[in-house]
């Protein structure tokens, strides 16, 4: 679409406005269900937050694959944590790492 020298549009308004609800069939995200564990982010991926005591640095870890444990690495050195998931949950979503 080709504009003329006099269009008045505001520079900072998108041209176009993409829909994308139908994503998930316009529907709200699920919620999760009663004693999962880990954090949700408007409806996202759980995760636990994690201070590595090793460097003084904090992350983000998400559950495994088979959703048996929350499993990461420390963002500096590469020390390994892994937190089962127990059928119960927890109610604690920070943890520390020695």
């Amino acid at each position: 679409m080709k504009r003329s020298d006099n269009d008045q549009r505001d520079p900072d308004q998108p041209d176009y406005m993409l829909d994308i609800s139908s994503l998930n069939g316009g529907s709200k995200p699920a919620k999760p269900k009663t004693g999962e564990t880990g954090i949700q982010s408007n409806g996202g991926r759980p995760y636990l937050s994690i201070h590595f005591k090793c460097c003084n640095a904090y992350l983000r870890i998400y559950p495994t694959a088979d959703s048996s444990a929350y499993a990461g690495h420390c963002p500096k050195c590469a020390r390994p944590v892994r937190i089962k998931i127990g059928p119960g949950g927890s109610q604690t979503r920070v943890f520390e790492a020695e």
